[in-house]
């Protein structure tokens, strides 16, 4: 969406409380510390202090130029680091390392396989390769 106001925006908006949209900008307007320069490069501390919650301590800028849009946005868990140990055959263990009967893991559910960071596209790897794996062992 998009408006030459935040009063013509926040009324274009569906699912949202125009009047409760409309204080929250403001309050964030009013909240910024125009007294401290910008600068995208470092920790500016250039804040939006309370009453947000949590508060903005780099880079705040004020809503202040049109025309203003908004966007649906929407978030998730996009891979997992943690996850449940599996054996060989992708049968899931419970916390005495015993295989749980029936019960198997594969994709992204399965923990040990990466720490701090993966490359791009493991989720369908692993969920291939131990789908693959979990099916062949679960039909025996």
């Amino acid at each position: 969406m998009q408006a030459d106001t935040l009063e013509a925006l926040v009324a274009k908006l569906d699912g949202v409380d125009p009047v409760q949209a409309l204080a929250t900008l403001k309050a964030f307007n009013a909240a910024v510390r125009t007294d401290v320069r910008f600068d995208p490069n470092v920790k500016d501390g250039r804040s939006a202090a309370p009453p947000q919650d949590p508060p903005k301590s780099n880079w705040a800028n004020p809503l202040d130029a049109p025309p203003y849009e908004a966007y649906a946005v929407t978030c998730g868990v996009t891979f997992t680091f943690g996850g449940l140990a599996i054996t060989a055959d992708a049968q899931v263990i419970d916390v005495d390392g015993a295989p749980l009967p029936g019960l198997y893991c594969a994709g992204e559910m399965v923990g040990g396989l990466f720490y701090g960071n993966y490359p791009g596209g493991t989720g369908l790897t692993s969920g291939a390769v131990f789908g693959r794996i979990a099916g062949v062992a679960a039909s025996a």
